[in-house]
């Protein structure tokens, strides 16, 4: 009886290691969802501290010279982010409009500065850089 048991937790746990290595990328909890924001590229994410499943990946092309991160008029469904990675350099004076509604319409977020920034969760249903 004790070695089927053993037998029995070896082959649970080789089922488990199995459904973890063949699980979405696109739905990791922790370190992984941020592999899934490629270098460049503007990326809100489900979790804080950029954690989660990457809800939006938009590459923004960043140059020496600029940047052409397009805008989305109509981000459906909407996705209410905790967290996002901005690419675009602070030298460019430039913010990111987060709006819930779609055509840039209702309460408005801003993202402004390089880097990681945290969210409140709020619903985003609309994405416009605003340069000026």
């Amino acid at each position: 009886m004790h070695h089927r048991a053993a037998r029995l937790a070896v082959v649970t746990m080789s089922a488990i290691g199995l459904a973890l290595t063949t699980a979405p990328a696109g739905h990791a909890d922790t370190a992984d969802g941020a592999a899934q924001c490629r270098k460049g590229y503007f990326c809100l994410f489900e979790g804080p501290h950029q954690t989660g499943r990457v809800l939006l990946a938009e590459d923004a092309h960043v140059t020496r010279n600029g940047f052409d991160l397009r805008e989305l008029d109509d981000i459906a469904p909407a996705v209410h982010p905790r967290s996002v990675r901005n690419p675009v350099p602070d030298g460019f004076g430039c913010i990111v409009r987060l709006n819930d509604k779609p055509n840039f319409a209702g309460e408005e977020q801003e993202v402004s500065g390089y880097g990681d920034h945290e969210l409140d969760g709020r619903r985003v249903g609309s994405l416009t850089p605003d340069c000026g």
